[in-house]
């Protein structure tokens, strides 16, 4: 395996989770609607919350990424758009659908090395979005485990 081989599938396994931390499936796994809407007492967001806001996000780069000129927020508030109780399973899965979307773009080596709008190489915004997602999936385990529901179905680190 070359070097960019192994850069792109480090970068594209960091959508899902990377190596060193529980996968986003895992993180989600086993979790009902309204437990993903639970807002532990001290902190501003759910789980909800934070797939909603991730999940903006990725679709945010996926325009840019298929030309579409996404308007960007004026302020981060924009950014975290309202998870509705009734739409748990359709947000998760277009999380993971344009998790895979994005993965897929970190495995193009003609894509990474191509300008965005910025004149950055993609490589640069797509590391940064993968880095974003694994703030917030650290961010559910937490939330998960203050309101008992840690660990998931499958087991999770508990460390």
């Amino acid at each position: 395996m070359n070097f960019t081989v192994s850069v792109q599938d480090a970068l594209s396994n960091l959508f899902y989770g990377g190596s060193a931390n529980v996968p986003w499936e895992q993180a989600l796994d086993g979790l009902t609607a309204e437990q993903a809407h639970v807002r532990p007492p001290g902190l501003p967001h759910s789980v909800a919350d934070l797939v909603a806001h991730v999940a903006f996000w990725q679709a945010y780069l996926l325009g840019v990424f298929r030309g579409e000129e996404p308007q960007w927020v004026e302020r981060a508030a924009e950014g975290w758009p309202d998870a509705a109780p009734e739409g748990w399973d359709a947000l998760r899965e277009r999380f993971f659908a344009d998790m895979d979307a994005l993965s897929r773009y970190a495995q193009d080596e003609a894509f990474m090395a191509m300008h965005d709008p910025q004149g950055r190489f993609r490589i640069v915004p797509l590391t940064s979005f993968a880095g974003h997602g694994l703030y917030h999936l650290g961010q559910v385990v937490t939330v998960r485990q203050l309101i008992g529901a840690w660990p998931p179905p499958g087991g999770g680190d508990t460390w």
